[in-house]
């Protein structure tokens, strides 16, 4: 059972932080930097910051909201350089979708708690849901929203489950890079590349606590398939990696009381053929994951493998095939009229 906020957010809405020049060359779609408070055990006084990309005209289109894994931020969804080649969000702003992404609880630009200990499953997800009731109650820059699709990669597809199993107030769930959990060997590949933050040239002198932990220097590369990716994309990813708590890894015990079954709306996986984490020893098919769905996700799942595609779906060559999987699911499950 997930712990209760220690104080009530007075009045939950969005505080402009910053304002960018538009995102794209011909002004259509324009991103600004946003923020919420949040309340969760331990940190009363909290903000997850979210990058929020808009059309310039409002549509009845389902808004996004973007949750990253472990040690990335919301820029995994919107990944600098390399002229919007790996940019989710420009796919989909480009197709009329508009999409928040945020900064976990403890990772990038939100708030990241003194002890990593308060960084967790739970708080992740109730920070997760006031981001949601924020964005019900008042909107985005006077834009409102009657349909949310929480959008995950990794553990934030995990965070992204949990929120919508517990709370019950998202309208679908996409997870890439996950299904139901990790295989053993998968999560003895992360554990093997992690290491204290505090110890690491990029965070050293700026975190303390030994439980907040990132990748080991050179080891990035074991969240994609070699084959289907461009070394320049490992070397930004090692350039641009953020942390993880070592309380996170509570995510096995929800999901071994059957988390999924209760996230009661419909969800879609999109998985990497060769992903490390999930398809591990043994590639995915498409096949053999659907042939699961319909137990685990009594609400309705649909399956996408990313043909010879490794964890980091978004960022690998082949990256459109996923995004295409994506947006034809938004299509079909939330048309437009």
């Amino acid at each position: 059972m997930l712990s209760k906020s220690f104080t009530t957010i007075a009045s939950a809405f969005f505080v402009l932080t910053a304002v960018s020049a538009p995102a794209r060359a011909d002004s259509a779609v324009t991103c600004t930097d946003v923020s919420t408070p949040i309340s969760v055990p331990g940190v009363p006084n909290g903000m997850i910051f979210g990058r929020y990309c808009r059309s310039a005209r409002p549509t009845s289109k389902a808004l996004q909201i973007l949750v990253p894994g472990i040690t990335y931020t919301h820029s995994y969804f919107d990944f600098p350089g390399f002229e919007g080649r790996y940019s989710y969000t420009r796919f989909m702003n480009d197709r009329g979708y508009d999409t928040l992404a945020i900064d976990r609880l403890g990772m990038g630009r939100s708030t990241r708690p003194p002890g990593g200990v308060l960084v967790n499953a739970f708080s992740n997800a109730d920070a997760l849901r006031q981001v949601v009731g924020a964005v019900r109650s008042n909107g985005l820059e006077g834009r409102s929203y009657d349909r949310i699709v929480l959008t995950g990669h990794s553990y934030g597809t995990f965070v992204s489950d949990l929120t919508a199993a517990t709370y019950h107030d998202v309208d679908g769930v996409i997870g890439t890079g996950w299904f139901q959990q990790p295989t053993a060997l998968g999560v003895a590949g992360i554990v093997a590349i992690l290491w204290p933050a505090a110890i690491d040239a990029r965070f050293f002198g700026t975190i303390a606590d030994p439980t907040y932990v990132t990748t080991r220097p050179g080891t990035r590369g074991f969240f994609y398939r070699r084959a289907d990716t461009d070394p320049a994309v490992i070397a930004a990813d090692e350039a641009t990696k953020d942390t993880a708590s070592l309380s996170e890894t509570t995510y096995l015990l929800p999901e071994a009381a059957g988390l999924t079954t209760r996230i009661g709306v419909p969800t879609l996986r999109v998985i990497g053929q060769y992903d490390n984490v999930i398809c591990n020893p043994l590639p995915c098919t498409r096949n053999g994951l659907a042939r699961l769905a319909p137990a685990l996700f009594p609400a309705g799942a649909e399956v996408h493998v990313q043909p010879g595609a490794g964890h980091d779906v978004a960022l690998e060559l082949n990256n459109v095939d996923g995004f295409r999987a994506e947006l034809a699911w938004l299509e079909s499950r939330f048309p437009t009229g």
